[in-house]
């Protein structure tokens, strides 16, 4: 094809393009077509989270972020990094959750003179944690970078980085979405536990206390484990109770990390009760609920070999061979 022949074939694309458009597809159809695949991602990443199909949900996770992008929707590219991030955290990878959120927060600042919810922009999904009505501007809405402060916190807390844990997770209770707010309270308590400062492991007590009821059992969990840890060292026995009921209420949620080290406080203060073989067991408990995580290469959390090798027992920490299943390759 010569170079004007070229040139005026690709003149002609919009054109066909838009002829395309009137006898087959339709413009308001092929947005349509985009919306069904970021809402069929999202929806996807969450099942493959849920049963702990890791590498399932990231992909999932980053089409649907793809798609936002390609959108040029701020809403949308919020929530797909965060779901993104919390699946890089469940996966125990909190330095790529960390990239992953900060790489939210350089996309979303260089959008920061739009709004949030965009003139045909992607379906919100029912569990976005980006859009946040502002008042006074006639339903316009504003990015809540709460659930992304929420994020960091978590990560930095498994990483020992406890100062920049607690700037984000006070940053976190700021968010006017309460769920991520009273998390960020639960993660503050967590921090002010390990630095030892029962002022601050108070004060997040009392405000996840003070939520009326009905309470979920996300939050009543929260509320017990804290309130295990601040009666370890004066009340043990009371303190145990607590915690297994955080236990309880961790296993009935579906949240294992937070049930074993929910079992791992509850064995402190049996240890402190003196029922040392009770504190044995339930550390062996937490260290293989750890270890029979999905979706892995079969490596053993670190944390959960910490708590087998403090429990002192001859038990396997994968038995049944469970170290060599991983469900991770297949689709949800």
């Amino acid at each position: 094809m010569t170079r004007s022949r070229h040139l005026a074939f690709v003149a002609t694309l919009p054109l066909l393009a838009a002829l395309s458009a009137c006898s087959g597809s339709t413009k308001d159809e092929t947005v349509q077509d985009q919306d069904t695949a970021y809402t069929q991602a999202m929806d996807a990443g969450r099942q493959a989270l849920a049963i702990e199909r890791y590498s399932v949900a990231e992909r999932e996770y980053r089409e649907a972020a793809r798609l936002a992008l390609r959108r040029d929707d701020p809403s949308a590219i919020g929530d797909a990094a965060y779901d993104l991030a919390v699946t890089q955290l469940a996966a125990g990878e909190p330095q790529k959750a960390l990239v992953t959120v900060q790489q939210a927060r350089d996309t979303l600042s260089m959008r920061a003179g739009q709004t949030t919810t965009v003139p045909g922009g992607l379906p919100q999904t029912p569990t976005s944690t980006t859009s946040v009505s502002k008042p006074g501007t006639g339903g316009t809405t504003a990015p809540d970078t709460g659930g992304l402060d929420l994020v960091a916190s978590a990560a930095l807390y498994r990483l020992g980085q406890l100062d920049d844990a607690a700037t984000y997770a006070a940053k976190a209770t700021q968010s006017a979405q309460t769920d991520i707010a009273r998390r960020g309270a639960f993660i503050a308590g967590l921090i002010a536990s390990v630095r030892g400062d029962s002022t601050s492991l108070t004060a997040s007590i009392q405000t996840l206390a003070a939520v009326r009821p009905p309470q979920s059992a996300v939050l009543r969990g929260d509320l017990a484990e804290l309130q295990a840890l601040a009666s370890l060292s004066t009340d043990p026995a009371h303190a145990m109770a607590l915690a297994a009921n955080s236990v309880d209420l961790r296993r009935e949620t579906g949240d294992y990390r937070a049930m074993a080290r929910a079992l791992s406080v509850e064995a402190r203060a049996a240890q402190a009760t003196g029922q040392g073989a009770k504190a044995s067991a339930l550390l062996a408990q937490a260290a293989q609920s750890l270890g029979a995580r999905g979706g892995g290469d079969g490596t053993a959390d670190p944390l959960a070999t910490r708590y087998m090798r403090d429990a002192q027992l001859s038990v396997p920490l994968q038995p049944f061979d469970i170290k060599d299943v991983s469900h991770d390759s297949t689709s949800p």
